[in-house]
């Protein structure tokens, strides 16, 4: 049976105009979260606030996007698959800016103990190895999208939860940390929040992972 052939419609240059905004958005989250990282582990308070500060831009992006969306529909009449295309492309928006949210807080908690010099960079060992699994997984979701790679994403949906190994790994230590040395409680709160954060990041990797396997399959059907 010949395969149905995609016929050109306006609505598609509405999503590539999403498609291009989400890509920045894409970049935006990487440098916020990489950047959150960095002011962590080199107890960089100015790139901390660089990062918090950021975090408006990616807001905005994320109301022009729902915008554009929103526009999109109102305008055209869109077959199924299109449809189907703009929830998909809300969703991912919503959980790109999830993990800005959560690049904010460990900014936010960078800065603080940046400030204040009170943490050792040893004490950071555990959530390091976290943040190494969850940076890589997160360049691979979106190396994913920008191609709509669904390999990649396939692959980070059957991963291992290793980030979630790594977070109870730390919640261990830090519990045993804070009942042997209680006035090492302050700053073991701080590094379970990151560790927390570093988590949630994880699992909005995966999300997105699926919803890039949903958006592939419109664009299979051109």
């Amino acid at each position: 049976m010949p395969q149905k052939e995609h016929t050109y419609t306006p609505f598609d240059d509405d999503l590539a105009s999403i498609r291009m905004h989400i890509l920045e958005m894409c970049r935006l989250i990487e440098t916020q979260f990489n950047q959150s990282l960095i002011a962590l582990f080199e107890s960089d308070a100015t790139i901390a606030r660089q990062v918090i500060e950021l975090d408006y831009s990616v807001n905005q992006l994320e109301v022009h996007i729902d915008s554009l969306c929103v526009t999109a529909l109102a305008r055209q009449q869109p077959a199924a698959s299109d449809l189907r295309s703009i929830v998909v492309s809300t969703k991912i928006v919503v959980h790109l800016e999830r993990i800005g949210d959560e690049a904010k807080k460990i900014a936010r908690i960078a800065e603080r103990l940046a400030q204040q010099r009170k943490v050792p960079r040893q004490r950071l060992s555990g959530v390091q190895r976290a943040a190494e699994i969850a940076q890589k997984k997160l360049i691979e979701v979106l190396d994913s999208y920008t191609r709509l790679d669904t390999t990649i994403a396939n692959t980070l949906l059957c991963a291992d939860d290793s980030i979630n190994e790594e977070f109870n790994d730390i919640f261990r230590k830090l519990i045993k940390s804070m009942t042997d040395y209680p006035r090492t409680i302050s700053s073991s709160l701080d590094i379970l929040f990151v560790a927390k954060s570093i988590e949630s990041i994880g699992n909005h990797v995966k999300h997105i992972a699926q919803l890039v396997i949903e958006a592939s399959s419109r664009y299979s059907e051109y």
